[in-house]
Order: structure tokens, then C-alpha cells, then sequence
């Protein structure tokens, strides 16, 4: 997707004749099955549904053509000696038009993505803090469930270790004080503190220009895309 690129929803009613729905249900398909890199756009793109012009169908066409000339990559699994499943948590505050936020997160398995996601936040967050500290929370939901299903198929993990880039957010689920900045949160977004209280989750500091989930957040530069996308596991098989 274009950088910075803002796309707004028309105030007239009348559709124009594009496959519009049927192109982001296709995408979405990709997004969510083999192409991580491509997860951001397609979920910004999908507001539109119901409410899209020429200026979104050309957003989308764009991602297809991005998808033609990447075909070649593919998520490659390598054997390592100590096999672990480590997470990485990101957050754009303020990205959307209405002021809410972007939620990124990705989970690897021995350095390759296994499950991703990009949302809008459903509340408005206040801070850039609060932004993250609601996306860590969305993550720790999915790591205790990656690490439910890893003990079932007998793959033995006691802590997953997600990655963000806030410190404020990061103390304010590793100490459970109230603070004027957090008071105000809500009791469901604070499900990260009893997951670092019980050590099903660890929590770790990760430079902002090192966050691989950025790439589930915004739209990149062809640089940081082509590297974030080749730490996530996705190589060219061609």
C-alpha cells in the first residue's frame, strides 16, 4: 500500500460497478493463510465494503500487482535445535481517521510466522501507551492459545516471550499500579498482567526500528517491507 496512504468513506450511496467484495474476500483468503506481508493492507482495505470508490478498487489493484510480482515467496520452515514459539506486538496510535488505533501482532515458530493479525482497536485509545498496552493485551489472548495447542501436540513451553516496543506499556503490565495515563483502562485490557503474573507470558523491550510487526500497522517503505517480510519467514522459492 502506499505510505501514508488516507482513504476516506464516501458520504454519497451509489456503488460503483467494481468486484470490489469479491476481490478483498480473495485477498483476505491470501492475507490470512500464507501472506502475512500483505495482512495490513488488506484489513484496512476491507472497512470499505460496503462504502467504496474508484480511489479503494485502485488501492486494491495495487496489492494484486504487489502479489504478481512476489509470487515466489513462501513461508519456509528450517529445523533448529531449540524450537520455541516467540511473539512480536505493535500498535499506530491514532491511525484510523475516527482516531482509533491499528493492533499488529505476529507469532513465529523457530523464526517463521505461524499467526498474525492487523485490526482496528475497538475503543480510542488515549496514548500512544495505551494503544500498545491494548495490542499486548489482543496478544497475549492468542499466545496462550498457541501454547495450549503447542502442549497438545507435545511441543513443551512454559513462557512465550512477546516483543514491544513501548517500555510504558511494557511497566504497566509487569507492575500492576494505577497510574493518571492508566486509570482509565478497562478492566479487559488488563487480561496482560495476570498472563505476566503467571508466567505464561514474558514480556521483552524491542527497539521501534527493529519491530518486525510494524508491517501490521502501516503501510511501509519497500525497504523495511522487503526486510520485516524476510524475518517473518517469507523467502524466495523461485
Amino acid at each position: 500500500m502506499e505510505v501514508n496512504l488516507k482513504l476516506e468513506k464516501p458520504t454519497d450511496e451509489k456503488l460503483p460497478d467494481f468486484p470490489f467484495l469479491n476481490l478483498i474476500g480473495s485477498l483476505m483468503y491470501i492475507a490470512t493463510a500464507t501472506r502475512p506481508d500483505i495482512m495490513y493492507p488488506v484489513s484496512h482495505l476491507s472497512q470499505f465494503n460496503t462504502c467504496f470508490r474508484k480511489e479503494h478498487w485502485l488501492a486494491a489493484k495495487r496489492v494484486l500487482r504487489y502479489l504478481k510480482h512476489t509470487k515466489s515467496l513462501n513461508l519456509v520452515f528450517q529445523k533448529t535445535a531449540d524450537p520455541c514459539i516467540s511473539g512480536l506486538s505493535d500498535a499506530n496510535w491514532g491511525n484510523c481517521l475516527d482516531g482509533r488505533s491499528y493492533t499488529g501482532f505476529c507469532f513465529l515458530y523457530s523464526g517463521t510466522a505461524i499467526s498474525w493479525e492487523a485490526k482496528k482497536q475497538r475503543t480510542v485509545a488515549q496514548s500512544t501507551a495505551e494503544s500498545e498496552y491494548m495490542a499486548l493485551s489482543e496478544a497475549a489472548k492468542e499466545a496462550l492459545h498457541l501454547k495450549n495447542l503447542a502442549d497438545h501436540l507435545g511441543i513443551r513451553q512454559n513462557t512465550v516471550e512477546i516483543e514491544t516496543d513501548n517500555q510504558a506499556a511494557q511497566n504497566w503490565a509487569i507492575n500492576p499500579i494505577v497510574t493518571p495515563k492508566s486509570k482509565h483502562i478497562a478492566l479487559k485490557e488488563h487480561f496482560i498482567r495476570d498472563a505476566v503474573h503467571n508466567k505464561d507470558v514474558q514480556l521483552k523491550y524491542c527497539p521501534t526500528e527493529d519491530m518486525t510487526a510494524d508491517v501490521f500497522t502501516k503501510s511501509l517503505a519497500a525497504p523495511k517491507l522487503i526486510l520485516f517480510r524476510e524475518k517473518l519467514g517469507l523467502r524466495d522459492c523461485s
